[in-house]
Order: structure tokens, then sequence, then C-alpha cells
């Protein structure tokens, strides 16, 4: 009989004797095991471990997928943009060409930038040289620096829009726009440059974090966590602000409008009744005429020609007043003196036209 021993078990081998020169017999020697339960327990949790890194293989996967998809929308929205953009180099509308272009380069150049960030974050599910715990640990790093760099490259698209339409508005002489659009710039960015040294600082929470400092890397994101809190209450609070002061302007606009669109509808019923009193007029004309001869006859009809006259320039007149309403509202005072001009010309003619009624 012959024990075996194999990496610390005890197991049943066969024992092989001779029994002639050409016999051999092979009976089993059962031979007492040792407890199987360490080996089981290995190889448990062997299997477990195994199991557990598929699953956080699968869960990185969707995150890396659902990051994806949102890159594939933007994607989208650059070729609905382009597509845009090229139709409206028909239109010669030079504001509109500039704020699509502004627009085709920050979806752009965060296209490109997330695809570079989505790679890096498919090599830590990829890679063979990190474990479970390792593996998760960079791909949530990498994750928080993905999510805070398109944070920023939004920040930063948006101000180029406010560059390029501050430009314009400049080249317009729009003093009131470029104004608010001037102090609406200073603001972002503002926050751009207190993003950047937050996202830079994060950095050094990620370098004391590889040395083993975790301490000094806890205090570090703790801190930056509530500076990040703070400039965040910061921005909504002046958001409301600025919204406040928006709507402020807008009333006051829509007072405005509502003021011209007043003095327009008193216009257009001076108009309405002047074309009563002329068909009243003219039903009386009519009457005369029937019973008139002669030269009584073009008398009245010599009248009917002067007093329409006179109601077509009180009409152009009144044509005039709606338009000097627009043209005052926008400060164009050459304009509106030429229009008043025009009217008092005009309302000389009706003064001539009543004078030869009167004869």
């Amino acid at each position: 009989m012959k024990r075996l021993h194999v990496c610390g078990k005890l197991c049943t081998i066969p024992a092989f004797r001779k029994n002639n020169a050409n016999n051999f017999s092979t009976p089993k020697l059962t031979i007492p095991m040792k407890n199987p339960l360490p080996l089981t327990a290995l190889l448990l949790a062997s299997t477990l471990l195994a199991l557990g890194q598929d699953e956080l293989k699968a869960e990185l996967e969707e995150t890396l997928f659902e990051l994806t998809e949102q890159l594939e929308e933007r994607k989208f929205t650059l070729q609905e943009l382009e597509a845009e953009f090229e139709g409206a180099e028909a239109e010669e509308d030079e504001f509109h060409l500039k704020m699509l272009e502004a627009e085709v380069d920050g979806i752009a150049n965060s296209i490109e930038r997330s695809t570079e960030s989505l790679g890096r974050l498919r090599g830590i599910i990829d890679s063979k040289d990190l474990d479970a715990e390792q593996r998760e640990s960079a791909f949530a790093w990498a994750l928080e620096r993905h999510h805070r760099m398109v944070g920023l490259l939004e920040l930063e698209s948006e101000s180029h829009r406010l560059e390029v339409e501050l430009e314009l508005h400049q080249q317009d002489d729009d003093e009131d726009a470029a104004d608010r659009l001037e102090n609406r710039l200073d603001r972002l960015n503002a926050r751009i440059e207190k993003t950047k040294a937050i996202h830079s600082q994060w950095e050094e929470v990620a370098v004391a974090r590889k040395a083993q400092q975790h301490d000094k890397a806890e205090r570090l994101g703790q801190s930056l966590w509530i500076r990040e809190r703070d400039l965040e209450v910061s921005v909504q609070l002046e958001h409301r602000k600025l919204e406040i002061e928006e709507t402020r302007r807008n009333v006051d606009q829509l007072r405005r409008e509502a003021d011209m669109l007043g003095e327009i509808l008193s216009v257009s019923r001076e108009m309405h009744l002047r074309a009563q009193d002329r068909a009243a007029e003219w039903t009386k004309l009519k009457a005369r005429m029937k019973e008139a001869q002669g030269e009584q006859k073009e008398e009245l009809m010599e009248q009917y020609h002067l007093s329409e006259e006179k109601f077509h320039l009180h009409n152009e007149i009144s044509s005039l007043r709606r338009e000097l309403v627009f043209v005052s509202s926008e400060g164009d005072e050459g304009e509106a003196e030429e229009l008043e001009a025009i009217i008092g010309d005009l309302e000389l003619e009706i003064r001539e036209i009543d004078q030869q009624l009167e004869k």
C-alpha cells in the first residue's frame, strides 16, 4: 500500500502488484482523506471573484454605452446644424450664419474631446492589468474627469458664442445689446476660470490617491466638493437675478409696444370713421345727382372728385402717422423728421382742397 501527498491532500491511488510474469492485478486501496472544505471554499471564492469581475464589467459597459449614446446624439445634432448652415448660406444672413458657425465649432470640439475620453474609459474596461477594485476605482475617477470635461466644454462653447454675438452687435452699433452681452461674457469667463482652478486641484487629489496619501486626498476632495457647491449656488443666484432683469426689460418693451399699438389703434379708428363718413357722403351725393340736371350735376361730380382726393390724402397721412410711431420708438430722429415734413405737405394740400370746396 502506498500513500501519495498531492498539494497537501491525501487521496485514493491505485497500488500495482505483480502476481506473475504475465499478470498484474490493480486492487484499489481506500485511504482516508482530510477535510475537503478548504478546497471547496477556494473554488467557491474563485468562482465568486470571476462572477464579481463579470458583473462589474457589465455595469461599466452599461455606463459606457449610455455615454456613447449621448455622444451619438451630439453627432446627429452636429449633422443637423451643418445642414442648416449650408441652407442658410444662400440667405446671406450674416448674423444667423456666424451664430450657426460658432455652435457647429463648439459641438464638433465637444465630440472630438468626448471621443478621446470615452476611448480612455474603454481602455480601463478592457485592461488585463487591473483587478476588480483597481478597475472600478480607475473607471470611477476617469468618469468624473469626463463629466467635468464635458461641463467645461459647454461653458467654453457658450463663451465663444457670446463673443461672436457681441462682435456682431458691435458691428451693428447696437450698444444696449452689446453692453448686456459684454456683462454676461465677463461673468461667464470668470466662472470658467474658477471651474478650471477647481479641476486642476481635482488632479492633485488623483496624485495624492496614487501616492496612497488617502487622508490628504479626502481632505482636499471634500474642500473641492464644497467649492463646487458654492460656485453652483452662486451661479444659480446670478442666473435668477439676470432672469429678473431680462423679464423687466421685456415688460418695459411690452409696455412700449402696447403704447405704440394704442397709437396705431387710434389712427386705425380714425380711418374707419372717415370711411364711414365717406360712405354716408356718397349715399347723399347719389341722391342729389339723381335730381340734378346739367351744370348742377357737373358741379356735384367735381365736388365728389375733390372730396375723394381729400379722403385719400387723409388716409395717406394716417399711414404715415402709423409709420412714424415705429420710427419714433426706434429713436431714428432723422427719418421721423422726414415723415413729419411729408405729413405737413399733405396737410397743406388738404387745406387747398377745402378752399376749393368752399367756393
